[in-house]
Parts: structure tokens; C-alpha cells; sequence
């Protein structure tokens, strides 16, 4: 690793948590620093050397710390409810100017988990970088999966400012947009933008029974992508995001019973409205 923050180029990059996004880091870094060591931290390094086959990453580990020896970067890539003990963990395993981050779609469950060990507090930067898949696995992985994507950084009150420095560099090496809000913010836009819609598309699932199967077309496919994610993460997500979740339901079920009581009172200037309004939403993006 380089002295200068301007140059920072990881010479060792471990990986703890191998699927399509910890796989996709992989693949962006090796793509951007050409002579970088990626090490893979596996369930069963057996099968983890798939990953080295299909050229993901270099090498794979089952133990923390040695995938966790002498790397400039860990980025801990676990269903959210595991980031924390694994953060701090890796605080415990890795050397003392190493950054440690992750890409959890909750943020403020974890930055408070992670506050209590100053060991971890003083090297780990929270991200969420927003780009993904219905797909899982690293086999799905790709280099570009980052690019033009936002990442967001939330930084507790006890980030250092070197080490946010840092990470938005390295972050920017995968390709990513850098945006900085706190854990709370995050939570709270996220349940609005991706976890409460991920529920809506699931409800929109369950409403096909076997008669209306064959007559499923492009728009219900659209709208129920999401709804194929694995279920056990999205149990996770909602586990660790709950309040800002419920609200956002409650936000969600009002508007829903708006449309049916327009619908059961013939109001169609009102329903034509709310459409006008939600077409010019989602054609302003």
C-alpha cells in the first residue's frame, strides 16, 4: 500500500463472505489494481476454490486471521445480521492501518454494534454499495456491478477522518458514485427506496393463484423481480431495519387504502391524480 491517500492502491484485499457482492469487489479491484492479492474468506475452502477457479479471487481461506494477514483492506460481505461480530473480529486480526468495510443494506444496527470496540472503531467504515441482483453467488459476480452506482458511507461520530478518506477511495477503485449520510439516514431512505418496495413486490407475488398463471405477463415480471432475492438476507434486512420499515408500511398501506376507497367510490379524478403524480416520480429518475 502507497503512503499517499491520493494513491491508495491496495497491494492486499481479503474478501470474508464470497457471493455476487463480495465476488463483484473482488473482480472490480483485481480489474482496477491489476497487481493485487484478493484472499477469500470461506465457509468450506473446498468449495471456495470454485471462486479461485472461475478467477474471482487469488486465493481462498477458511480462518479470519490468516485471509486477514497483512491486508491493506477487509471488506466483510455476510448477510447484515453477521457484519458486527465479523467486523470485530477482523479488528482483532488484522494489522493496524488496515480499513475495514462492508456492503450491508442496514446501517445503523451495525455502527452501533461495531462502537462498542474501539479496536474495530478505528478501523472500519460502514457502505452500502446500492447495486445487486436477484441473482446470488459469486459465479453471478462482475466486475462493473459498482460502476456508476452510489456507495454509501456512514461514518460514526468516531471515524477517523483519514480512514473515511480512505475508504471513499477505495470505493471509487470498484467504479462507485460516493455519497456520506449517517446510519440513520440510510436506514430511513433505504426502507423507502429498496426494502419496503422489495415487501410490496413479494405481496404482488402472492397475489397469482394457479387460475391467473398462465396470464402472467412483462408487467407482473418487472414488478416481482425483486421478490426472487433470497428470502433468509431479506429476513435479515427486515430484522435489522424494523422501525424504519414499519413506518414506511404504514406509509405504503395508507396509500393503498386511498386507491380502494377511490376505487369502491368511482373518485377516478382522484385515482387518475395519484397515477399523474406516480408516472412523474418515477419518470423524474
Amino acid at each position: 500500500m502507497k503512503d499517499s491517500l491520493s494513491e491508495f492502491r491496495p497491494a492486499r484485499v481479503a474478501i470474508l463472505g464470497v457471493g455476487l457482492l463480495g465476488g463483484s469487489v473482488a473482480r472490480a479491484i483485481r480489474q482496477s489494481v491489476p497487481a493485487v492479492h484478493v484472499v477469500g474468506i470461506v465457509r468450506n475452502a473446498e468449495k471456495g476454490q470454485r471462486w479461485v477457479d472461475l478467477g474471482v479471487v487469488d486465493s481462498v481461506t477458511e480462518s479470519i486471521e490468516q485471509g486477514c494477514r497483512d491486508v491493506d483492506v477487509v471488506v466483510v460481505a455476510t448477510p447484515v445480521d453477521k457484519v458486527s461480530e465479523k467486523v470485530i473480529a477482523v479488528a482483532q486480526a488484522t494489522k493496524p492501518d488496515c480499513l475495514i468495510t462492508d456492503v450491508g443494506s442496514t446501517k445503523q444496527t451495525i455502527v452501533n454494534a461495531v462502537s462498542q470496540c474501539p479496536a474495530a472503531v478505528a478501523k472500519f467504515v460502514a457502505a452500502h454499495p446500492i447495486a445487486g441482483s436477484e441473482k446470488t453467488g459469486a459465479e453471478h459476480a462482475t466486475a462493473d456491478l459498482f460502476v456508476g452506482k452510489v456507495v454509501v458511507l456512514t461514518p460514526s461520530d468516531q471515524t477517523p477522518a483519514g480512514l473515511l478518506e480512505r475508504a471513499e477511495q477505495f470505493w471509487r477503485l470498484t467504479g462507485g458514485r460516493i455519497v456520506t449520510l449517517s446510519p440513520e439516514e440510510h436506514d430511513t431512505h433505504l426502507a423507502s427506496v429498496s426494502h419496503v418496495p422489495h415487501l410490496a413486490s413479494s405481496a404482488v407475488a402472492k397475489l397469482v393463484c394457479e387460475q391467473s398463471a398462465d396470464l402472467v405477463g412483462s408487467g407482473w415480471t418487472d414488478i416481482t423481480r425483486v421478490a426472487a432475492g433470497d428470502p433468509a438476507m431479506w429476513l435479515a434486512i427486515c430484522q435489522e431495519n424494523r422501525a424504519a420499515i414499519e413506518e414506511q408500511l404504514r406509509r405504503l398501506a395508507g396509500s393503498i387504502e386511498e386507491v380502494r376507497q377511490w376505487m369502491h367510490s368511482h373518485d377516478d379524478e382522484s385515482l387518475l391524480r395519484w397515477l399523474k403524480e406516480a408516472k412523474t416520480i418515477r419518470d423524474s429518475f
